[in-house]
């Protein structure tokens, strides 16, 4: 178990990759995390289709789990894949919209399930251990003082219903956080599993659904934690009542489309960090597997701020919150498991990662009577399986 601390509890690490800089204005901050994310590497990734092909079995007998290989292979830049170490992140925020009582939980125990997941105590640390990885947590936003100072941005947010979540500011600093974070946990080429924990955070990811999604919010609120249909009622209402707020007189968002602003507006410092933890993420060559609801909402909002992240993501699993398949077919993206789950805490993610390992140590076997083809040499960043990253002159085609 893992959780990242720091003395000065500043809020900042020294030195780190992911710093837009004092004083940088937010297009810079935002072009430090989206600019260094490399193009997806598709003549790779059809190479590794053919090397599957001439193996035992027929490519793509294995289904999403093979296109997954490929996927991969196009990331690492290389069709001589192996199973990939594992971790999974664990982001935590508190909200202020849970006074309102739209879970099953009461709001501190946000504070109690983080400190859970710290002992290694958590239903996902199990999960995690069982596919040979490991569970890094921090604090973003919790009420509580946690003593993970390091990451923190925020004491939770403010009522979406009554006025912004936070300030443009503090999502654009959560955001750099969980960029930091993630340098600091996912190692170069790793499985990178995202999750967060935060009560109330699913109506909060059902008002930034239905924004980003243009939906009607009585068809994304679900039960989340397991709540009745009428507090599913209640939270449709506090969804339609913080949309309201956050639009004009024509009904267009106050916002406009500033996927930052929307976040600020109506978002959680874990769903903020889970942004640019995706960001950083995939600028490391990691395989980005996304757990629930919430880290979709986080992914969606990341590829539309740099579109080709898009192709370094995968979906876990799909829970039966509303808005968590509609999030998946905006991004085009097919679920590994449909276990009817709603654990979150990255408990799909770490769930995943075992059938995506066992399919990548199938395609090792198969890759390994292939002699490989020319290589660019490794950069400083990327280690292990993954490779330099150039822009691919096929542009946005598919594998």
């Amino acid at each position: 178990m893992e959780v990242s601390r720091a003395a000065d509890g500043s809020g900042h690490g020294a030195g780190d990759p992911a710093d837009g800089g004092a004083g940088a204005l937010p297009e810079e901050r935002l072009g430090a995390l989206t600019d260094v994310v490399g193009a997806f590497d598709r003549r790779t990734a059809r190479l590794a289709r053919l090397v599957a092909a001439t193996g035992s079995r027929p490519a793509g007998s294995l289904g999403r789990l093979d296109e997954i290989g490929w996927q991969v292979a196009g990331i690492l830049r290389t069709h001589r894949v192996r199973p990939l170490p594992v971790v999974v992140s664990v982001l935590a925020g508190d909200h202020g919209v849970a006074e309102h009582g739209v879970s099953a939980h009461r709001p501190e125990s946000t504070a109690r399930l983080f400190a859970e997941i710290v002992a290694g105590r958590a239903p996902v640390c199990a999960l995690a251990a069982r596919v040979g990885g490991r569970v890094a947590a921090a604090d973003l936003g919790l009420r509580t003082d946690t003593g993970d100072h390091r990451y923190k941005v925020g004491n939770g947010t403010a009522d979406i219903t009554r006025a912004d979540a936070m300030t443009y500011g503090r999502a654009l600093d959560a955001i750099e956080a969980g960029a930091r974070f993630a340098h600091e946990v996912f190692p170069a080429g790793s499985m990178a599993a995202c999750g967060e924990i935060g009560v109330g955070n699913t109506t909060s990811a059902a008002a930034l659904a239905a924004r980003l999604l243009g939906a009607d919010p009585r068809d994304l609120a679900g039960r989340g934690s397991g709540v009745g249909e009428e507090t599913v009622r209640l939270k449709a209402r506090l969804v339609e009542q913080a949309l309201e707020r956050t639009s004009g007189l024509a009904g267009d968002p106050v916002h406009g489309g500033d996927p930052v602003r929307q976040l600020a507006a109506l978002g959680g410092y874990e769903l903020c960090g889970n942004v640019g933890l995706i960001l950083a993420a995939a600028a490391r060559g990691c395989l980005v597997v996304l757990d629930g609801c919430m880290t979709a909402v986080s992914a969606l909002i990341a590829c539309r701020l740099c579109p080709q992240v898009r192709e370094y993501l995968v979906a876990s699993h799909v829970s039966t919150e509303p808005a968590h398949r509609m999030l998946l077919d905006e991004m085009g993206l097919k679920p590994v498991l449909d276990l009817e789950m709603r654990l979150g805490m990255g408990s799909g993610a770490a769930l995943a990662a075992g059938p995506v390992n066992a399919l990548l140590a199938v395609t090792e076997l198969a890759a390994a009577s292939v002699p490989p083809p020319a290589a660019s040499p490794p950069s400083a960043e990327q280690s292990g399986n993954a490779a330099v990253r150039t822009p691919d002159p096929s542009g946005s085609e598919r594998i």
